[in-house]
């Protein structure tokens, strides 16, 4: 009976926690600079009710069509009219955290983590990876960032940094280690991966592209696409995650995203999360549709 009581409530808050959504969403229908974004999906439900009624029906017929690529699957949000590739263009956010690699990596080694079992189970298939997390989603770690204040800082001034709903985190990966195929939450950020230690036959999937770290260098994934990670060398690999806007966004509708993500965090985040989950675990190896 308890559980049931508690299940029932938990239900009740997530419908009341919708209603701001559904204001916010309506207020912000009336802004045509808006509509591009309007015609995004949180989850799997079109956005543009309120802006554009005859087109959301349109998008709920067609919800399966709706990813420009076949190996892009994020399970969250979905924007369509932004520009979408594996792994990107070096940049001025790559630049600026290539510049300042020697202070990253001797604040890592002064903080790095000990070796323990890899935290995500959901994602490791076979061996160790690790994170030490200066933040987690939108939310700082006080106790990491106090163990790496210039990298903090330093990251603080990465272009299209503030807002997004991303992490900035130390990634150590183990030799003979696999992290299954899998899609991030959303399109919306770019996912800057700093190489601080490199290893050889240490490398990383996105779509049908296979590429390697190397020191001082950095990658840019999308991370909507399906990505895997395979390490069958003989040391670590580390690198600094760091998570900024999509370029193609602008600035508003980057302060639409941002407050529309604290409004729908909330009820629909652990939701998205569970039925990835269980799409994961259904089909542990999704099959590749070239386009």
């Amino acid at each position: 009976m308890k559980t049931l009581t508690k299940k029932l409530k938990a239900k009740i808050v997530r419908l009341f926690s919708f209603y701001p959504l559904i204001q916010y969403l309506f207020k912000a229908s009336q802004d045509t600079e808006l509509h591009p974004i309007l015609r995004s999906y949180l989850g799997e439900f079109p956005l543009c009710l309120f802006s554009e009624p005859l087109l959301w029906l349109k998008m709920v017929r067609n919800v399966d069509g709706r990813f420009q690529k076949a190996e892009q699957r994020p399970y969250a949000f979905y924007t369509p009219h932004l520009s979408a590739s594996p792994f990107n263009e070096p940049d001025p956010v790559s630049r600026f955290l290539e510049d300042n690699l020697g202070v990253i990596a001797e604040e890592f080694a002064l903080c790095a983590p000990p070796q323990v079992p890899t935290p995500s189970k959901a994602l490791v298939d076979k061996g160790i990876w690790n994170t030490f997390p200066l933040r987690r989603s939108s939310k700082t770690i006080p106790e990491n960032i106090s163990r790496c204040p210039q990298t903090w800082e330093l990251v603080q001034q990465c272009p299209l940094l503030q807002g997004v709903e991303g992490g900035v985190y130390f990634s150590i990966l183990y030799p003979d280690t696999h992290i299954s195929s899998h899609c991030g939450p959303s399109n919306l950020k770019h996912r800057y991966h700093l190489t601080i230690e490199e290893a050889e036959d240490a490398r990383i999937r996105a779509g049908q592209e296979w590429r390697t770290w190397r020191r001082g260098e950095c990658l840019i994934l999308d991370d909507s696409f399906e990505h895997e990670v395979k390490h069958n060398g003989d040391k670590r690999r580390v690198v600094l995650i760091v998570d900024c806007w999509h370029p193609d966004l602008t600035e508003k509708e980057r302060d639409f995203l941002t407050h529309l993500h604290q409004i729908w965090r909330k009820p629909t985040r652990k939701a998205a999360e569970k039925r990835a989950f269980r799409k994961s675990k259904d089909n542990q190896k999704p099959k590749i549709v070239s386009t």
